[in-house]
């Protein structure tokens, strides 16, 4: 078993890195430590929200993962010494982006989400979202690579 928490760090080729990603198994993925969330918000995240310690890690397109039916996963922010999880959500006429912290997101089993807004006409809707534990392990596997690709940009083209 892969302990990816310590192998991710390690003096290997970015392809090497890759290769180990992406064989690692859904419960080797579930195991990544928040430590390691944000040793990887250091090193590769944007400074945001008008400090340096306030990090934001946006998913590229093309590694982005989804429930399979209104919600995206768009990246990771570090903000005030917590982990937060960037979502896209969209529904009939809601388009907007939430923020879940990472602990509740992650914790074991489906995560199950809601939003509460108002309708045109001032009554209150709740809209919900499902990610299952196989979304949610494509979710960290996508950070994983994103960390790779901007961690070693010229030496994976």
């Amino acid at each position: 078993m892969t302990d990816i928490n310590k192998e991710l760090f390690k003096r290997y080729r970015p392809q090497k890195k890759l290769e180990i990603i992406e064989s690692l198994s859904a419960k080797e993925l579930m195991n990544v430590t928040e430590p390691t969330i944000i040793r990887i918000m250091n090193e590769v995240g944007n400074n945001h929200f008008q400090s340096k310690r306030n990090k934001a890690l946006s998913v590229n397109s093309e590694r982005r993962r989804s429930n399979c039916w209104n919600s995206t996963f768009e990246g990771v922010n570090f903000y005030k010494g917590k982990l937060y999880v960037d979502l896209y959500l969209q529904y009939e006429n809601t388009d907007t982006n939430l923020s879940e912290e990472w602990r509740n997101f992650f914790r074991p089993g489906d995560y199950q989400g809601h939003y509460q807004t108002d309708d045109w006409m001032g009554n209150p809707q709740t809209y919900y979202f499902t990610y299952t534990e196989i979304q949610k392990v494509r979710c960290i596997k996508s950070i994983l690579q994103e960390y790779v690709y901007r961690k070693y940009p010229n030496k994976l083209n």
